[in-house]
């Protein structure tokens, strides 16, 4: 309630707050200050316009007026601005003197002359020397704020904003500017889901889906809704979507005095008043029985052939047209329908025409002579196919193929080269033993050292190296290897000599034992066998072994061999191979009597060499009585055995 003891200034109004009072200048304005500087004497300046000022218009000052206006949302109050707050707010002053402290909105500062204050969007100039108080109203805790029920109050620096916090329900969508709720026009934006037979019909919050309605004369397609104009035949009009019967006896008919008016489907005709006979029938006048009438003789029938039938008739109609008894008229035939998969070849289509039809073939065959069937064109011959290389004709079309070492490209005309050295190299079963050289449409091979090249430039073939004449001399053994050659030296060892007859034989010398029990445990002589084996041969379940020795021993019927095997040493060539086992190799019986076989069960790794010893210990009735032998040499190649058969190369797109 106002109180008239309160102090007020003539310029102030009085607003109620809870617990206190505000006094607010009743205009509110913003002198910004560029325009101080510029001021000449007593001319009058011009206001900024106030952007918080609900009227947004100029006003002007004089030099006279040192009063200030404060921004919408801040009161003037005893000669300040004050404005509540709940929080703290940062404020800053520019073109300040240096020695004017920082402060926030809860501080009471001094401010110069020409001292802008900024908050916000809001700015304020004291022209007059004094203290300003600079607090924020809160109008959402004041109850000041005009929100709606729906809206929530959010303050802001010097103002207040209306936040709405119900959504909008289904139908309608929220407008950003004003925050109403409007009606969603699902038709025009496309979000209905009316069928194609009907009309989509806006409704405030949602819509409704009418059925489509054609014209009198036009017909609804039942899959689309779309509305065709319908073209009846003469006697007919079109209503409701169908050709419906023109009663020419209401709508008007050129029947005699005597005659009366008789409608017929599409037509009419005129009859004698009083006529009791059937359709097609008149009264004789003379003997009064019903006759046929000639229909033929009233030229029903125009131009063409009229047959006179017993109570109607029939015009002959001609090729590709047939009679309609109910029309009486000649009508086209539909041979395509009437007479479907007769009239043209199966590689064609029949359309129909008025009073004929047409068979148009498919692409890749030309019509034939008779006009009805379809024969193929050769593509090939024609000069239609583009085939870089070869082409194939098939019924309607052409295939391209390529030669041997190229491949259809993806245009399916073009021949690209095959690159066998890259598809097949790292697959394990590479084409060349060395290096691989792709050419147009095929290849060349390289071999490596200790191979030669065949004629055909794809096989490599090992060169025996003994038989050019390497290692020669009595007391060397040359075993020829893939890609390589060995070159053994037979050493005797202690107690043995070079066999005169078999430079791969060293026998026993007599002083090399004394008692027959003693030399029984020597062996009377050393032989040495050499064989060369590739480099990982394949086993398998097909050739779970190979035969590398087969021994055989004196085949008395008293006497007795045991046999054993034992791996000597094993030397490695190369860095990274696996050295052989004695499990790796096989002591078996051999077929005949005192005989064995020593077989290859896993594959070994090159290049390396195995030395073997296999013994031979003879007896009689449980005795012993000689001993021989037999140093078996394995040398294991660095290359494999090349296989120079390929599965056909296949390059997929």
């Amino acid at each position: 309630m106002y109180n008239p003891s309160i102090p007020m200034s003539s310029t102030e109004d009085c607003v109620n707050t809870i617990g206190a009072y505000i006094c607010q200048r009743r205009i509110t304005r913003l002198v910004p200050h560029r325009h101080r500087a510029n001021r000449v004497g007593n001319a009058p300046r011009r206001m900024r316009d106030d952007p918080y000022s609900r009227a947004g218009e100029y006003r002007e000052a004089s030099q006279a007026n040192t009063e200030f206006g404060c921004p919408m949302g801040w009161l003037y109050q005893h000669g300040h601005c004050v404005v509540f707050i709940q929080s703290f707010v940062s404020l800053s002053l520019q073109n300040a003197p240096s020695t004017t402290p920082a402060f926030t909105l809860t501080n009471t500062v001094s401010l110069p002359l020409t001292t802008i204050v900024e908050m916000e969007h809001a700015s304020v100039i004291e022209d007059t020397i004094g203290v300003i108080l600079i607090h924020n109203i809160d109008e959402c805790a004041t109850l000041m704020d005009d929100c709606l029920e729906s809206q929530r109050c959010l303050n802001t620096p010097g103002s207040f904003k209306c936040i709405r916090t119900l959504s909008c329900g289904t139908g309608y969508a929220m407008d950003s500017s004003t925050e109403q709720c409007r009606d969603v026009d699902e038709c025009n934006l496309g979000s209905h889901d009316c069928g194609a037979l009907y009309q989509c019909r806006n409704t405030q919050g949602s819509y409704r889906c009418d059925p489509k309605k054609c014209g009198d004369g036009e017909l609804q397609n039942p899959m689309t809704g779309e509305c065709t104009s319908i073209t009846c035949p003469n006697g007919y009009y079109p209503k409701n979507g169908m050709c419906n019967d023109i009663d020419e006896c209401v709508t008007g008919h050129n029947c005699g005095a005597g005659e009366e008016c008789v409608n017929t489907p599409g037509s009419f005709r005129c009859q004698q008043k009083g006529n009791l006979c059937a359709h097609g029938y008149e009264v004789n006048d003379a003997n009064g029985f019903c006759e046929d009438v000639n229909e033929c003789q009233q030229g029903v029938c125009g131009s063409m052939e009229c047959i006179n039938l017993p109570g109607t008739y029939k015009c002959k109609c001609g090729s590709g047209y047939e009679f309609n008894d109910a029309k009486k008229r000649c009508e086209d035939i539909d041979e395509c329908i009437k007479f479907a998969g007769h009239v043209c070849d199966l590689s064609a289509e029949c359309i129909n025409t008025i009073g004929s039809f047409e068979c148009k073939c498919k692409p890749g065959f030309q019509l034939a002579a008779d006009g009805r069937r379809c024969e193929d064109v050769n593509e090939c011959t024609t000069g239609i196919a583009t085939c870089e290389q070869k082409c194939v004709n098939i019924p309607g079309s052409y295939q391209c193929i390529c030669d041997r070492g190229f491949a259809l490209g993806p245009d399916g005309t073009k021949c690209e080269d095959i690159d066998e050295c890259s598809i097949w190299a790292g697959s394990g079963n590479d084409l060349c033993m060395g290096g691989c050289i792709n050419t147009k449409g095929s290849y060349l091979c390289q071999c490596p050292p200790g191979y030669k090249i065949q004629p055909d430039g794809r096989t490599c073939v090992d060169v025996d190296e003994c038989a050019m004449g390497e290692c020669s001399g009595s007391d060397k053994v040359c075993v020829n290897t893939l890609g390589s050659f060995k070159c053994h030296s037979i050493d005797c060892p202690t107690n043995y000599i070079h066999d005169s007859l078999n430079k791969n034989r060293c026998n026993r010398v007599p002083s090399a034992c004394g008692l027959p029990e003693e030399c029984s445990k020597v062996p009377l002589f050393l032989t040495y066998q050499f064989i060369s084996l590739a480099r990982a041969v394949p086993i398998s379940s097909h050739r779970p072994a190979i035969t590398l020795f087969k021994v055989s021993a004196p085949n008395h019927p008293d006497t007795e061999v045991a046999f054993e095997l034992q791996l000597k040493t094993t030397i490695v060539d190369a860095p990274g191979v696996l050295p052989a086992i004695r499990a790796n190799f096989l002591l078996q019986k051999g077929e005949k009597r005192n005989s064995a076989v020593v077989t290859l069960r896993d594959s070994l790794d090159g290049p390396q060499t195995v030395k073997l010893q296999l013994l031979l210990r003879m007896s009689k009735k449980g005795k012993s009585f000689n001993t021989y032998a037999a140093n078996l040499i394995v040398d294991v190649a660095a290359h494999k055995r090349h296989n120079t058969v390929h599965q056909p190369i296949k390059k997929i797109r």
